[in-house]
């Protein structure tokens, strides 16, 4: 029951449904710790998810606490199943403070992240390569929004080296996140006051989303149309 109500809330995005399953689990929980805790804070996870998407921030901060606060307790006995959870509610926690303009505890939260996935990527680089990546474009985005370019130029260059690797590989999951990471640069760029690295970065971009574009419009064309935007003002 509480599976279907998880999959139903994610689905719906309905709290009630999550609450309910929460409320499950937990009641499970007080019997078999070791079997149900991972449910709990997989439920918390979701339900901050969703908080957050909605600016119930306070009750998402809470959620994501929680989780993490559990996801810690059951990866000092089960490391290879829990720790990952570890960064990946760590990622979230942080792009909520970061929108909550709390620079420093979004910037510590990411640089936690960070460190557990380059380990992770050691023994499994195919899986956690792609983490690092977000986390470092995450912290790119919050060095960038507190004027930290030089910190900010070093994590995006970093993200893009990774998602260049892994789109030679996969390039039609990957090639994207390129673009993605271009653009952030290109904007970088342009606030450092450097248009024709910006113009580059661009340009690029928006040669790999047009490309996409063509296999999925309703996508990408808002995204090409959004390169488009800052060439404009992009200075000459």
């Amino acid at each position: 029951m509480a599976i279907t109500l998880n999959n139903l809330g994610i689905l719906e995005g309905a709290q009630n449904y999550l609450e309910e399953a929460l409320k499950i689990y937990r009641e499970l929980a007080q019997k078999e710790p070791e079997t149900y805790l991972p449910y709990v804070a997989t439920t918390l996870n979701n339900l901050g998810i969703l908080d957050s998407g909605k600016n119930r921030v306070n009750e998402a901060r809470k959620e994501y606490a929680e989780a993490l606060k559990m996801y810690r307790e059951l990866a000092q006995k089960e490391p290879r199943t829990y720790l990952p959870s570890i960064p990946m509610t760590l990622n979230n926690l942080g792009l909520l403070d970061n929108a909550q303009n709390r620079w420093g505890e979004a910037r510590k939260e990411a640089e936690e992240a960070l460190k557990i996935y380059r380990e992770l990527a050691q023994k499994e680089p195919e899986t956690y390569l792609p983490h690092i990546a977000i986390t470092l474009n995450n912290l790119g985005i919050f060095d960038s929004d507190k004027n930290q370019m030089n910190e900010a130029r070093k994590e995006y260059e970093e993200a893009l080296k990774i998602y260049r690797e892994l789109a030679q590989k996969e390039p039609e999951t990957y090639l994207p996140y390129v673009a993605a990471t271009l653009i952030n640069l290109g904007i970088l760029d342009r606030a450092q006051n450097r248009p024709p690295d910006a113009l580059k970065a661009f340009e690029e971009a928006m040669k790999i989303y047009e490309a996409f574009a063509k296999q999925d419009p309703d996508q990408f064309s808002p995204l090409v149309e959004r390169i488009k935007k800052l060439l404009t003002h992009l200075p000459k």
